[in-house]
């Protein structure tokens, strides 16, 4: 009940911030989804990490405690607004027991994928 109300929060605030400051942007799925990658082709992403706003080192923990939790194999997606988060995350995959397989920069945030290894 509670993750409910606060994704509909957040999701409200996100709405509001992109008309403050004239930058819509479209709610993108939390959830596993199928997405095609530059130069891999398709992957399946189990998990989502939103990271807008958060400063060093909130998304490398919050990534290391989502890697706990999928199964070797699968792919994570960071979206995170912080370049330096952005520049620690391909170093820092090897001490993440996972591969880092691509960033893609859009317009307000950065997207990197990890997959987890055995």
């Amino acid at each position: 009940m509670l993750g409910e109300m606060g994704n509909l929060i957040r999701e409200r605030c996100v709405n509001w911030l992109g008309y403050l400051f004239k930058r819509p942007r479209e709610p993108r799925s939390l959830m596993a989804h199928e997405e095609i990658l530059p130069g891999i082709g398709p992957v399946r992403v189990a998990y989502v990490i939103d990271c807008m706003g958060a400063m060093c080192p909130r998304p490398q923990l919050l990534t290391m405690k989502i890697l706990a939790m999928v199964d070797a194999g699968e792919v994570i997606e960071v979206v995170t607004d912080n370049p330096a988060a952005v520049e620690t995350f391909p170093s820092l995959a090897d001490t993440l027991v996972c591969s880092h397989l691509l960033t893609i920069r859009e317009s307000d945030c950065w997207r990197l994928y990890l997959r987890k290894e055995a």
